[in-house]
């Protein structure tokens, strides 16, 4: 029984001695979570912001980067870092936000709110791919569209599954629209070619997959002044986009946006195509078509919508009809345009295939030919540009074949036949691959 209370109180004098000890510990256990628990100290953002803003940086001032940090949590840390690091450019804002400084500054100044001539397209696929088709004929006066009636299969009567595939699953497509809409008019006079479609042809474009059609041609007046108004209120009701053309030289020349991918796409589109002039040039107070036989106002325009653009896309309706070759013209205004700030250069017009070229490392397709326009056997294309996560730029064609009007892909040797026939139309002889990727020499 002695023995047991000496135990007792040895395990008690243990315990007085150790538990000054435990509550140390516990203390500083506690004392070191709190301390862990505490928010870390927020980076000063003002000290950011001022910092990114002696850098200069063209149109930005502290209530966009105030704006950008409440929208795009963490962006203006990482941005000061960059320049920092003396790694900085425009592409960063894209990298880091998912849109590009361009779209950005339009999203801070609510520019899209009440804008009519632009598509957003709420996609994040890291790539854009935009199909571009040569031209279309859907007048009810010629060859495609009686065809489409009578075979009775819709947008299949007239296009394989797999271009209607092409172009539908492409982010957007583009075709040159080569007739008036209407119901009324007279004949343009003195002209051996006039195309006029009914109204309800429309919606055939929406089959196809098109998303923008190009007017600046020499088809659209055909019928006159007020066929030419009802095809410009068509398309609008159809809701059909469409640039080149209008009631006045401001309408014609305004661009066409695209907002995809964080990236701002604009197109504009000019004729110079006539050798004996017919189709009126719009101007303040009269319709007609925006012209470039003179390339000073479109150059003018494609400085100006570059400004405003990530990347800017001509579309020209130019060149000799039924000629695999150049007029000197389109080589020489097309890097007038590039000079302008153009990053793409697409023609139609001369109803056939013609070559491309680079100029400062950008794509001339000089001609697309005809894509579904008359009876015609004869090799067309699809172009496809592809532009990547970063803003890069890929260019590929999709040869394809009219014949008995109907337009379907080419395969194998006859395929590769059309790729040799346009290198060989190119007079700086590019490369195209197995994959249709052409390639800079």
């Amino acid at each position: 029984m002695v023995r047991k209370k000496r135990k007792l109180k040895r395990k008690v004098k243990i315990l007085i001695f150790l538990l000054p000890i435990i509550i140390l510990s516990l203390l500083a256990y506690k004392k070191i979570n709190l301390n862990q628990s505490k928010p870390q100290k927020k980076s000063n953002d003002k000290e950011i912001i001022n910092n990114i803003l002696s850098h200069n940086i063209n149109n930005i001032d502290e209530s966009f980067l105030k704006w950008i940090s409440n929208n795009y949590k963490d962006s203006i840390p990482k941005i000061d870092n960059y320049l920092k690091d003396n790694e900085y450019n425009e592409n960063i804002w894209h990298k880091i936000t998912g849109n590009s400084l361009i779209v950005l500054q339009d999203l801070y100044n609510n520019k899209y709110d009440n804008m009519t001539n632009i598509t957003i397209k709420k996609e994040n696929n890291k790539e854009i791919t935009i199909n571009f088709i040569g031209d279309v004929s859907l007048a009810d006066n010629w060859y495609i569209a009686p065809k489409y009636d009578e075979r009775n299969k819709k947008i299949l009567g007239i296009l394989s599954e797999e271009v209607v595939d092409e172009l539908t699953k492409s982010t957007l497509s583009v075709a040159n629209s080569e007739f008036t809409v209407s119901n009324r008019g007279e004949k343009m006079p003195n002209k051996y070619y006039t195309f006029r479609a009914k109204p309800e042809r429309l919606p055939i474009y929406n089959e196809m997959g098109i998303d923008l059609v190009t007017l600046a041609n020499n088809h659209v007046y055909d019928f006159g002044e007020y066929a030419f108004l009802d095809m410009l209120e068509s398309f609008d009701n159809y809701k059909i986009p469409h640039i080149g053309a209008g009631k006045n030289i401001s309408e014609a020349s305004t661009p066409y946006y695209f907002i995809t991918n964080g990236y701002k796409i604009s197109f504009i589109n000019a004729n110079r195509s006539e050798k004996n002039i017919l189709t009126p040039e719009a101007t303040d107070t009269e319709p007609g078509v925006l012209r470039c036989y003179d390339p000073t106002l479109f150059t003018e325009l494609i400085t100006k919508t570059k400004k405003e653009s990530d990347f800017l896309i001509a579309l020209i309706h130019w060149g000799k009809e039924d000629s695999h070759e150049l007029e000197q013209v389109q080589i020489d205004t097309s890097k007038t345009y590039i000079d302008a700030g153009a990053d793409l250069i697409v023609g139609t017009h001369a109803h056939v295939l013609q070559g491309i070229d680079f100029y400062k490392d950008k794509a001339i397709i000089y001609n697309l030919g005809d894509f579904i326009f008359n009876d015609e056997d004869k090799d067309t294309m699809i172009y496809k540009l592809l532009i990547d996560n970063e803003g890069n730029f890929k260019h590929y064609i999709i040869p394809a074949h009219q014949k008995d009007e109907y337009t379907f892909l080419l395969k194998d040797n006859e395929k590769n036949k059309v790729i040799n026939n346009i290198i060989n139309y190119s007079e700086n002889k590019i490369k195209i691959d197995s994959n249709g990727e052409i390639i800079k020499n």
